[in-house]
This record gives structure tokens, C-alpha cells and sequence, in this order.
């Protein structure tokens, strides 16, 4: 089995690991995934379709799997609600990370905003559908359809996604992984690993014990203030 060796930044809407690539199974998370690979290519299977290159890019939530690197590779994770469409076009990795760093939010309706706030001051409890659409001040039908055109996804996966990212973030602050996935919301330590393995293709056992990581807490509020 070959293992991840590198290291993760975890920044406010975004990430980026550089390092080697280890073995992962099948996933599929909220943010794009950009792959950099240098002078080498790099193969990732997305969907039933395999691609080799030295730039690939992962659409949000596409079921995809990386082929392990000998090589160190840098992989950028950008959430969809970070940037505007037109500033997506391609750019080198120095360009992503200069740009990440005077990130400008994406337009997206006050209600959205109210309703991603609430979530992430919700993670260590219950998160109720209706409730988060009673904050955002709509009907909880209306709520449904105007979440998932905007965020892509239900709220019960971005739900997910929110804790898990909570919960890495913590095990980067030296929190251990049990106490980590309690406080953010997981209802045990087996749930959260199922929820990485699910959304990353690893356990944390496979993939956070030889990742160093650094970087600040992983809040939409700074992001979607701005």
C-alpha cells in the first residue's frame, strides 16, 4: 500500500497539499480538485473515464480516484462558492495560490449566507433542515430548491462536508481524532472515518498520521463576509 507523504495547508475555503500521493479508493467531495503534477503525469479515473496529464482538473462531487504518485504532486481543493465562474479559467499553481490568497466570495443570496452561517455554528449538535431554512427566513421547500442550485449539493452532504472539515481541522490543531469528530458533530470516531473514507478516498488513519498539516480554522463566515 502505498502512503500519502506531504503536507496539507488548510485555509479558509481552500486547501493545498504537496507532497506524495498514496493509494485511494473511489470518492467524491464539494470542492474542485486540481491536480499539478510538474514534469510528470499524474492519472486520475473520474467516473468510468481515465485521464494521465500534467494539469487535471476534478469537477465538485465527481466520483473520481487518484493513482498513487512516486513523484511529489500538489493538489489545490477550491470550494465552489469561493470564486466568481470567470475566474476559474486555468491558471499555474502559483497563480491559484496568489489568487486564493485576495479570494473574493462568489455572489450568493443573503438567505444562503444567514443559512451557511448557521450551519457552521451548529456542527457540535443536531442540524435540522427546517430549522437552518427558518434562519435563512424561507419556507422549507423553497429553502431545498435554492440551497441545492446555489451550494450544489443537499444540506445533508454539505452538512457532512462542514464537520468533516471541523474535525480535520482540529486533528491539525493536535486535537486526537475521537475527540475531534465529537466536537464536530460525528456521532463517533467510526462515523468520521467513514465520512473521510467516503469524501477522500482514505481513513484518517491512512492519511493524517503521515500528513503534516498547518493552516487556520476552516470558516465560510470570514469567507462569505467579505
Amino acid at each position: 500500500m502505498t502512503q500519502w507523504d506531504g503536507k496539507l495547508l488548510l485555509a479558509q475555503g481552500w486547501a493545498h497539499y504537496h507532497g506524495r500521493a498514496g493509494d485511494t479508493a473511489f470518492h467524491a467531495h464539494y470542492p474542485m480538485q486540481i491536480v499539478f503534477s510538474g514534469s510528470h503525469e499524474t492519472t486520475v479515473t473520474i467516473e468510468d473515464h481515465q485521464v494521465s496529464g500534467q494539469l487535471l482538473r476534478i469537477p465538485s462531487n465527481a466520483r473520481h480516484m487518484l493513482a498513487p504518485s512516486r513523484e511529489p504532486i500538489d493538489l489545490l481543493y477550491v470550494e465552489p462558492t469561493l470564486l466568481e465562474k470567470c475566474e476559474m479559467e486555468e491558471k499555474s499553481l502559483s497563480a491559484w495560490l496568489a489568487a486564493l490568497r485576495h479570494q473574493k466570495a462568489a455572489s450568493i443570496d443573503p438567505k444562503i449566507i444567514r443559512a451557511l452561517e448557521a450551519v457552521d455554528d451548529g456542527l457540535d449538535g443536531k442540524i435540522a433542515q427546517h430549522d437552518i431554512a427558518s434562519t435563512a427566513g424561507m419556507s422549507k421547500s423553497s429553502f431545498t430548491k435554492l440551497f441545492r442550485a446555489t451550494i450544489g449539493m443537499p444540506l445533508r452532504r454539505y452538512v457532512l462536508w462542514r464537520r468533516l472539515n471541523a474535525a480535520v481541522t482540529a486533528i491539525s490543531d493536535g486535537t486526537d481524532a475521537t475527540t475531534a469528530a465529537h466536537r464536530a458533530g460525528f456521532s463517533d470516531q467510526a462515523h468520521f472515518s467513514r465520512t473521510m473514507k467516503k469524501t477522500f478516498g482514505v481513513s484518517p488513519t491512512d492519511s493524517l498520521l503521515s500528513i503534516k498539516m498547518t493552516g487556520t480554522a476552516y470558516s465560510n463566515r470570514s469567507i462569505l463576509s467579505r
